[in-house]
């Protein structure tokens, strides 16, 4: 499991281009021998699978733990970036296109599902604000966790036993729960 985060490359990256960090840049390609990469989630990934088949284990299965983008706390955090982030990002993941030295579907967890108001501010004011949802589960933005337009529009309620507005997700996605250990 690993994490990836285009928009901290983004921040943290003195002229990092900021069309790399999305799905459908076609400026700043990287061409890595015949492998030519247009975003930097691709790039990483197969950095490391590089890393991975050196090492012994190429083959070994890869799940990306946390991927996303924030909406507010500094320049370039915003609900119409992260929107199209990470609709980008569920669009490629679900694709079955892959990366250049994994193709296929690619499976991971997006983050966050809600904003944290009690969470540490270091590196930046944005680590409060990557959720889907804001504090009090109301919805920042329509995402399909799909791929067939069915947008995430609902007041998110999951922690509370006594909501009767929950959706059911394929098997591909998996929400927790904080009744259960």
């Amino acid at each position: 499991m690993v994490n990836f985060y285009p928009f901290l490359s983004l921040v943290l990256t003195t002229n990092f281009p900021l069309a790399f960090a999305f799905f459908n840049s076609t400026a700043n390609n990287i061409v890595d021998g015949s492998h030519v990469y247009t975003n930097v989630f691709d790039a990483s990934y197969d950095g490391l699978v590089t890393t991975l088949t050196n090492t012994g284990f190429p083959t070994l299965p890869i799940v990306i733990g946390e991927i996303g983008w924030p909406t507010d706390g500094v320049l370039d955090a915003n609900i119409q970036f992260a929107q199209s982030f990470m609709s980008q990002l569920v669009t490629h993941m679900l694709s079955g296109t892959g990366t250049p030295l994994r193709p296929g579907v690619l499976n991971g967890y997006l983050f966050s599902l809600l904003d944290e108001d009690a969470k540490s501010i270091l590196p930046g004011p944005f680590e409060r604000h990557w959720g889907i949802f804001n504090y009090d589960g109301s919805i920042k933005y329509a995402l399909d966790l799909t791929g067939t337009n069915f947008l995430l529009l609902f007041l998110f309620c999951i922690c509370n036993p006594f909501c009767h507005h929950i959706a059911f997700f394929f098997q591909r996605f998996c929400l927790g729960s904080s009744l259960i250990d």
